[in-house]
């Protein structure tokens, strides 16, 4: 059984992981220039043209089917021009979802497709509920594709050691975690953001994302949540429609959706994960 590490320990690795991962940055630092009222219209496209393979990945999502434009774009601007700058955000979190998502985390039994999938569906019904409950659809939109990211920090890590252990899933995670390398892939997750720069608010939501959600005062938390329960039965779809009754779950109530709805939201959200998914296969 691996020795839990140090804090200080602890924290050198998850750093140098983040530096592994460091392009992932400007997604932080993009949605920090967005939300300056005075910022330059050119800046966004100059910190997504400082990373090279995002800017690539950009302009190939850009002139996919996803958005169904004849006229090819052929650089950032073009691009950004062409989907909107308010697609700016979704766009660099698209392609570096890519590059941090698309990838097997062995050490929890999951599939490089599955996990990019649960975490793009959570990603689009945070961002689009929030809508209804009035919150910032950009930050729950992070909140979402992030909020698991600690689970790549332990799968990393525990590949780096060369450690051979595998999540039992009759053992909660949270409790396989902590027996196997210390730590939770949630507080894991919520430095590896921190390293990043992104706002404290979020890193902390990563981190306290399962302390009694359904209680939480913090409707993103809430709403996460729920959303992670159906991005866990999309597979299944008598226990999804049932996961969409009312009394499911208590953030319901204040979405404004009856069950029909609801099905129907997530059927097209789901859609919409196969489209986009399919456009980054072929970046």
């Amino acid at each position: 059984m691996e020795t839990p590490p140090s804090e200080s320990s602890f924290e050198e690795t998850v750093k140098s992981i983040g530096e592994l991962h460091g392009n992932m940055a400007v997604l932080s630092k993009l949605d920090a220039v967005l939300k300056d009222l005075n910022t330059d219209i050119s800046e966004p496209e100059r910190l997504i043209q400082s990373d090279g393979a995002i800017s690539g990945t950009i302009v190939q999502i850009s002139n996919s089917p996803l958005y169904g434009f004849s006229e090819k774009s052929d650089s950032i601007a073009t691009a950004l021009q062409k989907v909107g700058y308010n697609q700016a955000l979704k766009l660099v979190g698209m392609a570096l979802s890519k590059q941090v998502f698309m990838r097997d985390l062995e050490s929890y039994g999951i599939t490089a497709d599955s996990y990019w999938r649960y975490s793009y569906f959570t990603a689009v019904f945070l961002e689009r509920q929030a809508k209804t409950l009035g919150l910032d659809s950009d930050e729950a939109y992070l909140y979402g594709l992030l909020h698991s990211i600690g689970r790549v920090v332990i799968n990393e890590i525990l590949h780096a050691r060369q450690i051979e252990v595998f999540w039992d899933r009759f053992i909660p995670e949270k409790e396989w975690e902590l027996m196997t390398i210390g730590f939770n892939n949630h507080k894991a997750g919520a430095l590896l953001l921190q390293i990043w720069d992104f706002p404290p608010e979020l890193c902390k939501r990563v981190e306290t994302q399962n302390n009694a959600p359904a209680q939480s005062k913090d409707p993103l938390i809430c709403l996460l949540d729920y959303a992670r329960s159906l991005a866990n039965y999309l597979i299944d779809p008598p226990r999804l429609k049932a996961l969409c009754k009312p009394g499911a779950h208590p953030i319901q109530k204040q979405l404004k959706l009856n069950a029909n709805q609801l099905y129907k939201e997530v059927t097209e959200i789901e859609s919409l994960v196969d489209e986009v998914y399919a456009s980054l296969k072929d970046c």
